[in-house]
């Protein structure tokens, strides 16, 4: 017998992933005022790959790009990403 993670596609886990991440670039530049290019220009980052990470359409990020924007935002790692377990989601 098959377990359900044999049985699944690779774009079917991918979502399921990416729904647990919080990954909410946007959500922390309103309130800066800033834009995805104001991030770019500040970071160092190539604008289309931020604007792909702010869209969630990107297959990995890598940890300098991390390590980047923390910096240009002055945050930490844990305040640019979250989790979101399925259990909390089904308690709210």
């Amino acid at each position: 017998m098959r377990t359900a993670y044999e049985n699944a596609t690779m774009l079917n886990l991918e979502s399921w992933w990416l729904k647990m991440i919080r990954f909410d670039l946007r959500g922390l530049l309103i309130p800066r005022n800033l834009t995805l290019r104001d991030l770019s220009e500040m970071s160092g980052i190539n604008y289309w790959t931020i604007a792909h990470m702010s869209q969630r359409t990107y297959k990995s990020i890598k940890i300098t790009d991390v390590e980047k924007i923390c910096e240009a935002l002055d945050i930490t790692p844990n305040q640019l990403f979250g989790y979101e377990s399925k259990r909390e989601v089904a308690n709210e």
